[in-house]
Protein backbone atom coordinates (compact mmCIF):
# COMPACT_ATOMS: atom_id res chain seq x y z
CA UNK A 1 0.00 0.00 0.00
CA UNK A 2 2.38 2.51 1.11
CA UNK A 3 5.49 2.97 -0.41
CA UNK A 4 8.50 1.76 1.77
CA UNK A 5 11.43 4.13 0.96
CA UNK A 6 15.14 4.05 3.06
CA UNK A 7 15.34 7.10 5.09
CA UNK A 8 17.66 9.56 3.70
CA UNK A 9 21.03 9.19 6.02
CA UNK A 10 21.06 11.04 9.26
CA UNK A 11 17.69 10.25 10.14
CA UNK A 12 16.70 11.70 13.15
CA UNK A 13 14.50 9.33 15.33
CA UNK A 14 13.43 11.95 18.15
CA UNK A 15 11.26 12.69 15.22
CA UNK A 16 9.02 9.72 15.16
CA UNK A 17 9.13 9.71 19.26
CA UNK A 18 7.81 13.16 19.31
CA UNK A 19 4.94 12.12 17.23
CA UNK A 20 4.30 9.04 18.99
CA UNK A 21 4.63 10.85 22.09
CA UNK A 22 2.13 13.71 21.47
CA UNK A 23 -0.41 11.11 20.29
CA UNK A 24 -0.38 9.18 23.61
CA UNK A 25 -0.73 12.62 24.81
CA UNK A 26 -4.00 12.97 23.13
CA UNK A 27 -5.49 9.57 23.75
CA UNK A 28 -4.34 9.02 27.71
CA UNK A 29 -7.44 11.58 28.68
CA UNK A 30 -10.29 8.95 27.72
CA UNK A 31 -9.76 6.65 29.91
CA UNK A 32 -9.88 8.49 32.55
CA UNK A 33 -14.47 9.50 32.17
CA UNK A 34 -14.87 7.75 35.83
CA UNK A 35 -12.19 8.94 37.44
CA UNK A 36 -12.96 12.52 36.52
CA UNK A 37 -16.40 12.02 37.90
CA UNK A 38 -15.77 10.44 41.34
CA UNK A 39 -13.25 13.27 41.68
CA UNK A 40 -14.43 16.50 40.27
CA UNK A 41 -18.56 15.44 39.29
CA UNK A 42 -18.13 17.11 36.13
CA UNK A 43 -20.71 14.73 34.24
CA UNK A 44 -20.54 14.07 30.96
CA UNK A 45 -20.46 17.74 29.46
CA UNK A 46 -17.47 18.32 31.41
CA UNK A 47 -15.80 15.16 30.98
CA UNK A 48 -15.89 16.02 26.80
CA UNK A 49 -14.57 19.39 27.35
CA UNK A 50 -11.69 18.07 29.18
CA UNK A 51 -11.18 15.90 26.32
CA UNK A 52 -12.03 18.31 23.58
CA UNK A 53 -9.39 21.09 25.36
CA UNK A 54 -6.36 18.77 23.98
CA UNK A 55 -7.36 19.32 20.27
CA UNK A 56 -8.71 22.39 19.94
CA UNK A 57 -5.40 23.75 21.71
CA UNK A 58 -3.76 22.11 19.07
CA UNK A 59 -5.16 23.09 16.06
CA UNK A 60 -5.28 27.22 17.79
CA UNK A 61 -1.48 26.52 18.33
CA UNK A 62 -0.87 25.42 14.94
CA UNK A 63 -2.59 28.02 13.14
CA UNK A 64 -0.87 30.75 15.40
CA UNK A 65 2.68 29.19 14.65
CA UNK A 66 2.01 29.03 10.84
CA UNK A 67 0.25 32.60 10.78
CA UNK A 68 3.43 33.73 12.60
CA UNK A 69 6.04 31.73 10.81
CA UNK A 70 7.16 29.99 13.93
CA UNK A 71 10.52 28.34 13.70
CA UNK A 72 12.53 26.00 15.85
CA UNK A 73 15.99 24.55 14.52
CA UNK A 74 16.36 21.41 16.50
CA UNK A 75 14.18 18.40 17.39
CA UNK A 76 15.54 18.77 20.71
CA UNK A 77 13.98 22.04 21.26
CA UNK A 78 10.16 21.04 20.78
CA UNK A 79 10.41 17.95 22.79
CA UNK A 80 11.45 20.20 25.62
CA UNK A 81 9.11 22.27 25.32
CA UNK A 82 6.58 19.69 25.05
CA UNK A 83 8.10 18.09 28.11
CA UNK A 84 7.89 21.55 29.66
CA UNK A 85 3.95 21.89 28.53
CA UNK A 86 2.89 18.70 30.10
CA UNK A 87 4.29 19.26 33.36
CA UNK A 88 0.77 21.96 34.54
CA UNK A 89 -1.72 18.72 33.35
CA UNK A 90 0.36 16.22 35.56
CA UNK A 91 0.84 18.61 38.76
CA UNK A 92 -3.04 19.56 38.51
CA UNK A 93 -4.62 19.49 41.77
CA UNK A 94 -8.33 20.10 39.98
CA UNK A 95 -10.38 20.20 37.05
CA UNK A 96 -9.87 23.64 36.31
CA UNK A 97 -6.32 23.51 36.61
CA UNK A 98 -6.61 19.90 34.30
CA UNK A 99 -8.03 22.23 31.95
CA UNK A 100 -5.93 24.67 32.05
CA UNK A 101 -3.16 22.18 31.65
CA UNK A 102 -4.43 20.27 29.02
CA UNK A 103 -4.99 23.71 26.95
CA UNK A 104 -1.24 24.39 27.43
CA UNK A 105 -0.37 20.94 26.31
CA UNK A 106 -2.24 21.23 23.19
CA UNK A 107 -0.88 24.69 22.36
CA UNK A 108 2.72 23.51 22.57
CA UNK A 109 1.33 20.09 20.36
CA UNK A 110 0.10 22.19 17.70
CA UNK A 111 2.77 24.45 17.35
CA UNK A 112 5.35 21.56 17.12
CA UNK A 113 3.92 20.36 14.32
CA UNK A 114 3.97 23.07 12.31
CA UNK A 115 7.42 23.38 13.07
CA UNK A 116 8.62 19.61 13.26
CA UNK A 117 7.53 18.48 9.96
CA UNK A 118 10.36 21.64 8.53
CA UNK A 119 13.08 19.55 9.91
CA UNK A 120 12.46 16.32 7.45
CA UNK A 121 12.44 15.33 4.26
CA UNK A 122 9.65 13.54 2.66
CA UNK A 123 11.63 10.00 2.37
CA UNK A 124 12.39 9.78 6.23
CA UNK A 125 8.60 11.31 6.82
CA UNK A 126 7.44 7.76 5.62
CA UNK A 127 9.39 5.60 7.77
CA UNK A 128 8.58 7.84 10.50
CA UNK A 129 5.13 7.80 10.53
CA UNK A 130 5.06 3.76 10.92
CA UNK A 131 7.86 4.00 13.65
CA UNK A 132 5.18 6.64 15.54
CA UNK A 133 2.49 4.49 15.30
CA UNK A 134 4.14 1.71 17.03
CA UNK A 135 5.22 4.69 20.05
CA UNK A 136 1.63 4.78 20.47
CA UNK A 137 0.86 1.04 20.72
CA UNK A 138 3.89 0.47 23.34
CA UNK A 139 3.46 4.10 25.00
CA UNK A 140 -0.37 4.10 25.36
CA UNK A 141 -0.43 0.32 27.91
CA UNK A 142 2.08 2.26 29.98
CA UNK A 143 0.75 5.49 30.32
CA UNK A 144 -2.88 3.61 30.92
CA UNK A 145 -1.06 1.24 33.55
CA UNK A 146 0.00 3.98 35.64
CA UNK A 147 -3.13 6.21 35.06
CA UNK A 148 -5.05 3.09 36.23
CA UNK A 149 -3.46 1.64 39.04
CA UNK A 150 -1.54 4.46 39.96
CA UNK A 151 -2.95 7.96 39.81
CA UNK A 152 -3.57 9.40 36.80
CA UNK A 153 -1.24 11.81 37.04
CA UNK A 154 1.50 9.47 36.92
CA UNK A 155 0.41 8.62 33.46
CA UNK A 156 0.60 12.05 32.09
CA UNK A 157 3.73 12.70 34.43
CA UNK A 158 5.76 9.31 32.30
CA UNK A 159 5.16 11.24 28.92
CA UNK A 160 6.57 14.40 29.91
CA UNK A 161 9.03 12.50 31.48
CA UNK A 162 9.15 10.88 27.71
CA UNK A 163 9.17 14.04 26.09
CA UNK A 164 12.47 14.73 28.62
CA UNK A 165 14.36 11.75 27.91
CA UNK A 166 13.71 12.89 23.90
CA UNK A 167 14.98 16.52 24.27
CA UNK A 168 18.00 15.37 26.33
CA UNK A 169 19.17 12.43 23.82
CA UNK A 170 22.03 13.40 21.98
CA UNK A 171 21.33 10.84 19.76
CA UNK A 172 19.86 11.80 15.91
CA UNK A 173 21.38 14.75 13.74
CA UNK A 174 20.80 17.97 14.27
CA UNK A 175 19.35 19.47 11.39
CA UNK A 176 18.47 22.86 9.95
CA UNK A 177 15.00 24.37 9.29
CA UNK A 178 14.04 23.08 5.88
CA UNK A 179 12.08 25.97 3.62
CA UNK A 180 8.29 25.09 2.91
CA UNK A 181 7.42 24.43 -0.66
CA UNK A 182 5.71 26.86 -2.34
CA UNK A 183 2.04 26.49 -1.57
CA UNK A 184 1.29 26.38 -5.74
CA UNK A 185 3.76 23.99 -6.25
CA UNK A 186 1.74 21.34 -3.03
CA UNK A 187 -1.62 19.63 -4.88
CA UNK A 188 -4.57 20.52 -2.35
CA UNK A 189 -5.83 17.21 -0.38
CA UNK A 190 -9.05 18.21 0.90
CA UNK A 191 -10.43 15.16 0.85
CA UNK A 192 -7.99 13.64 2.37
CA UNK A 193 -8.02 16.30 5.40
CA UNK A 194 -11.98 15.52 5.17
CA UNK A 195 -11.59 11.93 5.81
CA UNK A 196 -8.92 12.41 8.50
CA UNK A 197 -11.11 14.71 10.40
CA UNK A 198 -14.26 12.46 9.85
CA UNK A 199 -12.31 9.22 11.11
CA UNK A 200 -11.12 11.13 13.70
CA UNK A 201 -14.95 12.27 14.68
CA UNK A 202 -16.08 9.09 14.89
CA UNK A 203 -13.06 7.98 17.28
CA UNK A 204 -13.02 10.56 19.61
CA UNK A 205 -17.04 10.66 20.12
CA UNK A 206 -17.14 7.34 20.99
CA UNK A 207 -14.21 7.32 23.27
CA UNK A 208 -14.97 10.54 25.43
CA UNK A 209 -17.83 8.27 26.45
CA UNK A 210 -16.55 4.79 26.35
CA UNK A 211 -14.99 4.32 30.06
CA UNK A 212 -17.98 5.36 31.35
CA UNK A 213 -20.15 3.60 29.36
CA UNK A 214 -18.29 0.53 30.25
CA UNK A 215 -18.66 0.79 33.74
CA UNK A 216 -21.92 2.86 34.32
CA UNK A 217 -23.81 0.70 31.66
CA UNK A 218 -21.97 -2.62 31.59
CA UNK A 219 -21.26 -2.77 34.79
CA UNK A 220 -17.08 -3.12 34.58
CA UNK A 221 -14.52 -1.60 36.90
CA UNK A 222 -12.31 0.61 35.68
CA UNK A 223 -9.82 -2.37 35.51
CA UNK A 224 -11.94 -3.71 33.20
CA UNK A 225 -11.49 -0.44 30.99
CA UNK A 226 -7.14 -0.45 31.24
CA UNK A 227 -7.81 -4.43 30.13
CA UNK A 228 -9.50 -3.50 27.30
CA UNK A 229 -7.63 -0.48 25.87
CA UNK A 230 -4.29 -2.94 26.74
CA UNK A 231 -6.13 -5.33 24.12
CA UNK A 232 -6.74 -2.81 21.55
CA UNK A 233 -3.37 -1.45 21.87
CA UNK A 234 -2.24 -5.48 21.40
CA UNK A 235 -4.71 -5.63 18.57
CA UNK A 236 -3.42 -2.43 16.62
CA UNK A 237 -0.10 -3.84 16.97
CA UNK A 238 -0.90 -6.41 14.51
CA UNK A 239 -2.41 -4.00 11.60
CA UNK A 240 0.35 -2.46 9.93
CA UNK A 241 1.48 -5.93 8.61
CA UNK A 242 -1.91 -7.05 8.25
CA UNK A 243 -2.51 -3.97 6.10
CA UNK A 244 0.66 -4.39 3.76
CA UNK A 245 -0.11 -7.67 3.67
CA UNK A 246 -3.91 -7.33 2.11
CA UNK A 247 -2.98 -4.32 0.26
CA UNK A 248 -0.32 -6.43 -2.07
CA UNK A 249 -2.96 -9.14 -2.89
CA UNK A 250 -6.40 -6.73 -3.53
CA UNK A 251 -6.82 -3.49 -4.68
CA UNK A 252 -6.92 -0.60 -2.40
CA UNK A 253 -10.48 0.11 -3.11
CA UNK A 254 -11.04 -3.23 -1.00
CA UNK A 255 -8.68 -2.83 1.81
CA UNK A 256 -10.72 0.23 2.40
CA UNK A 257 -13.73 -1.28 2.07
CA UNK A 258 -12.86 -4.19 4.28
CA UNK A 259 -12.20 -1.13 7.30
CA UNK A 260 -15.50 0.35 7.05
CA UNK A 261 -17.03 -2.48 7.24
CA UNK A 262 -15.13 -4.26 10.13
CA UNK A 263 -15.76 -0.52 11.98
CA UNK A 264 -19.52 -0.48 11.12
CA UNK A 265 -19.25 -3.43 12.89
CA UNK A 266 -17.17 -2.49 16.14
CA UNK A 267 -19.16 0.36 16.38
CA UNK A 268 -22.57 -1.67 16.70
CA UNK A 269 -21.39 -3.92 18.84
CA UNK A 270 -20.84 -1.35 21.17
CA UNK A 271 -23.60 0.27 20.98
CA UNK A 272 -25.26 -3.19 21.55
CA UNK A 273 -23.96 -2.60 25.11
CA UNK A 274 -26.76 -1.54 26.79
CA UNK A 275 -26.71 -3.98 30.15
CA UNK A 276 -24.55 -5.89 32.08
CA UNK A 277 -22.56 -8.00 29.46
CA UNK A 278 -19.27 -10.41 30.48
CA UNK A 279 -15.94 -9.15 30.76
CA UNK A 280 -14.55 -10.86 28.09
CA UNK A 281 -17.27 -9.68 25.42
CA UNK A 282 -16.98 -6.02 26.44
CA UNK A 283 -12.83 -6.62 26.10
CA UNK A 284 -12.94 -7.97 22.41
CA UNK A 285 -15.41 -5.20 21.43
CA UNK A 286 -13.26 -2.23 22.56
CA UNK A 287 -10.10 -4.03 20.76
CA UNK A 288 -12.05 -4.88 18.11
CA UNK A 289 -13.11 -1.28 17.45
CA UNK A 290 -9.20 0.37 18.34
CA UNK A 291 -8.03 -1.92 16.28
CA UNK A 292 -10.30 -0.92 13.25
CA UNK A 293 -9.42 2.54 13.97
CA UNK A 294 -6.11 1.93 13.44
CA UNK A 295 -6.81 -0.12 10.47
CA UNK A 296 -8.79 2.81 8.72
CA UNK A 297 -5.74 5.30 9.56
CA UNK A 298 -3.72 2.90 7.92
CA UNK A 299 -5.66 2.55 4.69
CA UNK A 300 -6.31 5.79 4.00
CA UNK A 301 -2.28 6.65 4.26
CA UNK A 302 -1.70 3.72 1.99
CA UNK A 303 -4.23 5.75 -0.57
CA UNK A 304 -3.12 9.34 -0.13
CA UNK A 305 1.23 8.52 0.74
CA UNK A 306 1.83 6.39 -2.56
CA UNK A 307 0.37 9.42 -4.48
CA UNK A 308 2.22 12.10 -3.40
CA UNK A 309 6.00 13.49 -3.96
CA UNK A 310 8.45 13.22 -1.47
CA UNK A 311 8.18 17.29 -1.58
CA UNK A 312 4.87 17.17 -0.28
CA UNK A 313 4.73 14.66 1.90
CA UNK A 314 5.77 16.76 4.97
CA UNK A 315 3.41 19.81 4.17
CA UNK A 316 0.78 16.93 4.28
CA UNK A 317 1.69 15.37 7.60
CA UNK A 318 0.92 18.71 8.98
CA UNK A 319 -2.16 19.37 7.92
CA UNK A 320 -2.97 16.24 8.47
CA UNK A 321 -2.06 16.74 12.26
CA UNK A 322 -4.48 19.53 12.25
CA UNK A 323 -6.87 18.00 10.54
CA UNK A 324 -7.29 14.95 13.20
CA UNK A 325 -6.91 16.95 15.98
CA UNK A 326 -9.55 19.17 14.84
CA UNK A 327 -11.73 16.30 14.21
CA UNK A 328 -11.05 14.77 17.39
CA UNK A 329 -12.29 18.11 18.98
CA UNK A 330 -15.71 18.12 17.47
CA UNK A 331 -16.20 14.14 18.38
CA UNK A 332 -15.47 15.01 21.53
CA UNK A 333 -18.63 17.95 21.54
CA UNK A 334 -21.08 15.66 19.86
CA UNK A 335 -20.46 12.89 22.77
CA UNK A 336 -21.28 15.80 25.00
CA UNK A 337 -23.88 16.85 23.17
CA UNK A 338 -25.78 13.88 22.54
CA UNK A 339 -24.77 11.89 25.55
CA UNK A 340 -26.32 12.57 28.86
CA UNK A 341 -26.71 10.54 32.54
CA UNK A 342 -29.91 9.81 33.55
CA UNK A 343 -30.30 10.70 36.89
CA UNK A 344 -32.63 7.71 38.02
CA UNK A 345 -30.82 4.59 37.03
CA UNK A 346 -27.24 6.35 36.74
CA UNK A 347 -26.80 4.98 33.17
CA UNK A 348 -25.72 7.01 29.96
CA UNK A 349 -27.95 7.49 27.28
CA UNK A 350 -28.26 8.69 24.07
CA UNK A 351 -25.92 6.14 22.15
CA UNK A 352 -28.19 5.15 20.02
CA UNK A 353 -28.18 9.20 18.66
CA UNK A 354 -24.36 8.79 18.87
CA UNK A 355 -24.29 5.70 16.46
CA UNK A 356 -26.50 7.49 14.28
CA UNK A 357 -23.67 10.40 13.93
CA UNK A 358 -21.03 7.51 14.04
CA UNK A 359 -22.64 5.50 11.25
CA UNK A 360 -23.00 9.16 9.11
CA UNK A 361 -19.50 10.25 9.48
CA UNK A 362 -17.49 6.76 8.42
CA UNK A 363 -20.17 6.17 5.86
CA UNK A 364 -19.19 9.81 4.48
CA UNK A 365 -15.55 9.63 5.01
CA UNK A 366 -15.51 6.17 3.29
CA UNK A 367 -17.40 7.56 0.37
CA UNK A 368 -14.32 10.91 0.40
CA UNK A 369 -11.73 8.21 0.50
CA UNK A 370 -12.59 6.27 -2.61
CA UNK A 371 -11.71 9.53 -4.88
CA UNK A 372 -8.11 8.32 -3.89
CA UNK A 373 -8.30 4.39 -4.49
CA UNK A 374 -8.60 5.75 -8.43
CA UNK A 375 -5.63 5.71 -9.97
CA UNK A 376 -5.43 9.28 -10.60
CA UNK A 377 -6.02 11.29 -7.67
CA UNK A 378 -8.75 12.94 -7.76
CA UNK A 379 -8.97 16.02 -4.75
CA UNK A 380 -11.85 18.12 -6.66
CA UNK A 381 -13.90 14.67 -6.36
CA UNK A 382 -13.41 13.72 -2.76
CA UNK A 383 -14.11 18.02 -1.93
CA UNK A 384 -17.09 17.51 -3.52
CA UNK A 385 -18.26 14.51 -1.38
CA UNK A 386 -17.36 17.02 1.49
CA UNK A 387 -19.66 19.64 0.70
CA UNK A 388 -22.28 17.23 -0.28
CA UNK A 389 -21.76 15.69 3.16
CA UNK A 390 -21.57 18.49 4.77
CA UNK A 391 -24.83 20.18 3.77
CA UNK A 392 -26.75 16.90 4.96
CA UNK A 393 -25.82 16.30 8.04
CA UNK A 394 -26.05 20.32 9.44
CA UNK A 395 -29.75 19.65 7.90
CA UNK A 396 -29.68 16.23 9.75
CA UNK A 397 -28.56 17.81 13.03
CA UNK A 398 -31.01 20.77 12.96
CA UNK A 399 -33.87 18.06 12.76
CA UNK A 400 -32.16 16.27 15.65
CA UNK A 401 -31.95 19.49 18.16
CA UNK A 402 -35.55 20.21 17.02
CA UNK A 403 -36.94 16.61 17.90
CA UNK A 404 -34.64 16.27 21.05
CA UNK A 405 -36.32 16.86 24.37
CA UNK A 406 -34.83 16.16 27.35
CA UNK A 407 -36.33 15.94 31.08
CA UNK A 408 -35.27 18.85 33.38
CA UNK A 409 -32.39 17.67 35.76
CA UNK A 410 -31.42 14.72 33.18
CA UNK A 411 -28.21 16.00 31.70
CA UNK A 412 -25.52 15.56 34.40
Amino acid sequence: MENARTPEPGYDWRYAWLLGLHGVTLLLVFPLGPQQNRLWHPGVAGIAESVAAYPFAAVIGGLLARRLGWQIASFRHLALLAGLAALPTAFSTGYGSFLVGRVVAGLAAGASFICIHRLITGAEARHASRVASRVVAFGMPIGILAATWLDWRVGFALVGLGFLVVGLSRKGSATEPRKPEPADSIEPLPGALFTTAALSLVSASYLTVLSGFLVFNAGHTEYHISAALLAGAGAGLAMPPSIRWLGARVSPSTVWGCSLALSLLSITGLLAMRGPIPAELAVGLVAMFLATQSARYLALGGLVHAKLANAALPIHQTNTHLAHHLGSGLGACVAGLLVFRDTQSGTLEGMTRLWLVAVLTTAAAWIAGLAFAQPKLRPAASAAAAKSFLRTATSWVRSVQTSITRTPGSPT
